[in-house]
């Protein structure tokens, strides 16, 4: 017996144990008692993993997070209370129009008067002071009861607000219509003025 103790090192117990262990089957028995607890953080890999080896079937419910899923990929939740009331937006223009080339005013809200002032050059009166007023205009077509008139061509059209130096020039816009060379030329448009 004193013969067998000398001959007993740690090398000799553990290569034994690893002999019996692989005959007997002990390895499965093992892997079967060895935790998450018991596996070092960040020892297992995903090189160490074999293709398909974690599937749906061997996480844990529950222990997902939203961010470990790719964009996408989860439904939508049930749509959540209303939020509060935002400021009101900016009101809708109440004085707008269209004026043909002839500076008759097909249609539109809030206007006393159009008149031609030359080639291309319209002075529109309203029916209140606007010269504080922010206004629009673009070159635009239209089709009313048969009458057409085409912009397809293109043109441009600026304005400019009457002043407020006497009640009158303080209720007008003079717009000035352009053909695509640069040069005065009547053309419809469309307008709008925010009071």
């Amino acid at each position: 017996m004193r013969k067998f103790r000398s001959r007993l090192t740690y090398a000799n117990v553990a290569s034994s144990l690893a002999l019996f262990l692989a005959i007997s089957g002990g390895t499965a028995f093992a892997a079967t008692q060895i935790g998450t607890n018991q596996i070092k953080n960040g020892a297992v890999t995903n090189s160490k993993l074999a293709n398909n080896s974690v599937t749906g079937a061997k996480v844990k419910a529950g222990s997902l997070q939203a961010s470990d899923f790719a964009a996408g990929q989860l439904p939508a939740g049930p749509q959540g209370p209303a939020g509060p009331q935002g400021p009101p937006g900016p009101a809708a223009s109440s004085i707008n129009g269209v004026i043909s080339p002839a500076g008759t005013l097909m249609y539109g809200t809030g206007v006393a008067a159009v008149s031609v002032a030359g080639s291309g050059v319209y002075t529109v009166t309203f029916n209140q002071n606007v010269s504080q007023c922010p206004a629009v205009a673009t070159i635009g077509g239209y089709q009313l009861g048969g009458v057409t008139a085409d912009a397809t061509n293109g043109g441009s059209v600026s304005l400019q607000p009457g002043g407020n130096n006497n009640p009158t020039a303080a209720t007008q816009i003079t717009f000035v219509t352009r053909q695509p060379g640069g040069a005065n030329g009547p053309l419809p448009f469309h307008f709008a003025v925010f009071c």
